[in-house]
C-alpha cells in the first residue's frame, strides 16, 4: 500500500475515534445536565424557558400596584448556551424586570430535535414556550443577533404583544441580502460538531463572563452538546427566506432601541447597516468599542439605558 494510502487509513481511524469518544463523552454529560428553568412540551419536543424576577411590583406602601414589565431574551444562532449567555446583563435588570430567556430547539437545555426553521415555525413555538411557562405579554423583546428577524416578526404579525424591542446587534433583513445558504460549507462545519471540535481548547464556544464555576461547567457542557448540530444549521440555511419573509411586511410601529458593536466580527457593512434602520426606525443607537456578543461586555452601561427605556414605554401604556 502506497505511503498516501496509510496516511488516509490512520486519518480516518483517527476521526472515527473522536467521534466515537465524544459520542461517549455526550452521553456521560448528560447526565450532568440541570436546566436551572422549566421544561415546556412545545409540538411533541421540550424546550427551555428560564425566568428571573418579579411578577408583581410593590410600592412603597407595600401593597401590589402593578405587574412588573416582561422582557424576553432570543439569542442569536449558534448560541449554545443563551440561558448563560445572557446572564450577565439580565442579572443587572431582574430586580425591576421580570426577565425570561426561551431556548428554542437545539439550543440551552431544548431537545435537539429537527424542526422547520421557518419564521413562523419559530415565533408560535417561542409564543406557545411562553404561554405553557404561564408568562403573558405584552413583552419588551432583546433579540441577538440573527433573532432580530423574529423580534421584528413577532411585532409586524402580533403587534399587540411586543411592547418594544431592545436590539443587540441585532440583524435586519437586508444584512441578508445576495447571499445564499452554502449547502457545502454547512455540512462540512455539522461534520466537525459530529467529530467533537468543540471539544479543542483553543476553540471558545461559550463565554464565562459573569458566571459562576458551576454555571460555566454547565454552559461548557452545553456547548458540547449544542455545538452546530442539526437543529442550528437548518436554521442557518432558513435565514436568507426568513429574512425575505421579514421583508414582504410593514415596519412594526413599536418602539426600539438599538445596540450595535464595532462590526469587526461581521464585516464592513454591519455599522452601516445598523445606522441606516436607526435613522428608518426613528431611533437610538448606542455603539460599543467591542465584538458581537456586547451584552458580555458592556452589560452594566446596556442596562442602564434599558431601564429608563422601559420605563417610558411602560408610563406611556399606563397614560
Amino acid at each position: 500500500m502506497k505511503k498516501w494510502k496509510w496516511t488516509l487509513a490512520g486519518a480516518a481511524g483517527g476521526l472515527t475515534a473522536a467521534a466515537a469518544v465524544h459520542r461517549r463523552l455526550l452521553y456521560t454529560e448528560q447526565e450532568q445536565l440541570t436546566a436551572p428553568g422549566t421544561m415546556v412540551e412545545v409540538n411533541g419536543h421540550r424546550m427551555h424557558v428560564y425566568t428571573e424576577g418579579p411578577e408583581e411590583l410593590d410600592g412603597s406602601d407595600g401593597r401590589v400596584h402593578d405587574e412588573a414589565v416582561t422582557l424576553v431574551f432570543l439569542s442569536g444562532g449558534g448560541t449554545a448556551a443563551p440561558v448563560y449567555d445572557f446572564r450577565p446583563l439580565y442579572r443587572k435588570l431582574s430586580s425591576c424586570y421580570r426577565c425570561v430567556v426561551v431556548e428554542k430547539a437545539g439550543y440551552g437545555y431544548s431537545e435537539i430535535k429537527k424542526r422547520s426553521r421557518q419564521l413562523d415555525a419559530m415565533l408560535e413555538e417561542t409564543r406557545l414556550a411562553l404561554r405553557l411557562a404561564g408568562e403573558k405579554g405584552p413583552f419588551v423583546l432583546l433579540p441577538h443577533s440573527m433573532s432580530g428577524l423574529e423580534a421584528i416578526y413577532w411585532a409586524q404579525k402580533y403587534p399587540d404583544e411586543v411592547m418594544g424591542i431592545v436590539g443587540m446587534d441585532m440583524a435586519f433583513p437586508k444584512a441578508y441580502e445576495n447571499k445564499k445558504a452554502n449547502p457545502g460549507s454547512l455540512k462540512l462545519m455539522g461534520m466537525l460538531a459530529f467529530f467533537g471540535i468543540q471539544r479543542c481548547p483553543l476553540l471558545q464556544v461559550v463565554g464565562k463572563e459573569g458566571l459562576t464555576e458551576e454555571e460555566y461547567r454547565q454552559a461548557k457542557l452545553l456547548g458540547n452538546r449544542n455545538f452546530l448540530n442539526k437543529v442550528v444549521l437548518e436554521e442557518a440555511a432558513s435565514v436568507y427566506a426568513n429574512a425575505e419573509m421579514v421583508k414582504k411586511h410593514r415596519k412594526p410601529e413599536v418602539p426600539f432601541l438599538l445596540f450595535c458593536s464595532d462590526g469587526k466580527e461581521l464585516g464592513g457593512f454591519w455599522v452601516p447597516l445598523q445606522k441606516k434602520y436607526a435613522e428608518r426606525l426613528n431611533c437610538e443607537l448606542i455603539q460599543y468599542d467591542c465584538g458581537h456578543y456586547l451584552h458580555h461586555y458592556k452589560a452594566r452601561e446596556m442596562a442602564e439605558t434599558i431601564r429608563p427605556f422601559v420605563e417610558k414605554i411602560r408610563k406611556q401604556r399606563m397614560a
